[in-house]
């Protein structure tokens, strides 16, 4: 049964408002992919910066520690000296000693928490792949409807004969006019046009 123009123009309304439809959720998806992955990325630098600056100072810190320890050192070895007291010396060095202790300890933790930076959660590249396949995820949704969008431009296409073609044909034929008129075979090549 052919369709009417009006119908037609109904079904191509609504294949057009799939399209529409598409266009809203790439553009949906795309936005909260994107603003997840800005997120996740700048998750990551803020939380890598705050911990290198905390680190960056802690090391400083260290650095000035071991200058003032090393003057300390200095002075106490002017004061064995001219003293020769090996007591006090000793003293001062087991003091030292757990400066120093203390110092590595510092150390320690700044280099844990480095490793929150170096071995995050997500890394960088994770959060790309994340994002990619987070779309390829989304992109699977589009195709569904872009399938549905093709689906209905098919049903809309009508690229049979006429029914009413071949009826007529056929009454042309039971009148008796066929040996009046040659009608042409059915066939998709236009030979004798």
């Amino acid at each position: 049964m052919a369709r009417t123009v009006k119908a037609t123009k109904v079904a191509l309304k609504e294949a057009d408002t799939l399209v529409e439809s598409l266009r809203e959720l790439v553009w949906i998806d795309l936005k909260n992919q994107y603003a997840a992955f800005e997120e996740m990325l700048q998750s990551r630098i803020s939380d890598a910066e705050e911990a290198i600056l905390e680190a960056t100072k802690g090391r400083l810190a260290i650095i000035a520690g071991i200058g003032v320890m090393r003057k300390d050192l200095e002075r106490a070895q002017r004061r064995f000296s001219r003293s020769n007291e090996i007591a006090d010396l000793r003293e001062f060095l087991v003091e030292l000693t757990g400066r120093i202790f203390r110092l590595r300890e510092a150390n320690e933790q700044i280099v844990e928490s480095l490793k929150s930076v170096l071995n995050p959660n997500l890394s960088a590249i994770e959060i790309v792949e994340k994002f990619a396949s987070d779309l390829q995820r989304s992109a699977g949704a589009w195709e569904r409807n872009g399938r549905g969008i093709d689906e209905s431009i098919h049903e809309i296409c009508d690229d049979n004969e006429p029914a009413e073609l071949g009826e007529f044909e056929h009454f042309i034929t039971k009148q008796g006019y066929e040996a009046l008129v040659e009608i042409p075979a059915h066939s998709s090549s236009d030979e004798d046009a």
